[in-house]
């Protein structure tokens, strides 16, 4: 049986995520890596064998506090952070597979990927974006094997590594 990460942010890309899973499950052993936010804190999912929570070094960024530069200060320390996080995980952990619909975890997963561990690794565009790739997809279609959409639009946009498959999720 395979193990495969699921690379995730909180909220509706980890709703999808959970989706190929229902379609896949028995199939594979699944980690489940997803950024630490109070709404994930104590999940119980079924078909997930085991769910890490990734932290993330800025909060709130809508805050009315902070500035703009403080911001992505913090969002470049949290990559920089999640790039020895995934380097660990992955060395420890040894996945046979990588599988994402984002966001912007996705990133420095796949660069350690890519970088050190060569594993298989899909993302998935997320069904929300119906005409134009995400940020993160357009970054990560680069580290990835595979780039699967889900609007023959948005397959357009990725030349030949998009491939659309239908609605995955």
């Amino acid at each position: 049986m395979a193990k495969v990460a699921l690379i995730s942010s909180a909220g509706g890309h980890l709703t999808e995520v959970l989706a190929l899973v229902e379609d896949l499950a028995g199939e594979h052993e699944f980690l489940l890596v997803v950024t630490d936010y109070p709404a994930v804190r104590g999940m119980r999912l079924e078909g997930i064998d085991r769910i890490i929570l990734a932290p993330t070094l800025w909060r709130n960024i809508e805050s009315r506090l902070l500035k703009r530069p403080r911001q992505l200060a913090g969002v470049a320390l949290t990559m920089v952070w999640w790039l020895g996080t995934f380097w660990r995980l992955f060395r420890r952990e040894r996945p046979d597979a990588l599988i994402s619909v984002g966001a912007e975890i996705a990133v420095p997963a796949y660069l350690v990927n890519r970088l050190f561990f060569r594993r298989p690794a899909l993302y998935v565009e997320s069904l929300a974006r119906i005409q134009t790739p995400s940020l993160t997809g357009r970054l990560v279609a680069r580290l990835a094997d595979r780039v699967f959409v889900q609007w023959p639009a948005v397959r357009d946009r990725y030349g030949p590594r998009g491939e659309y498959h239908g609605r995955l999720t």
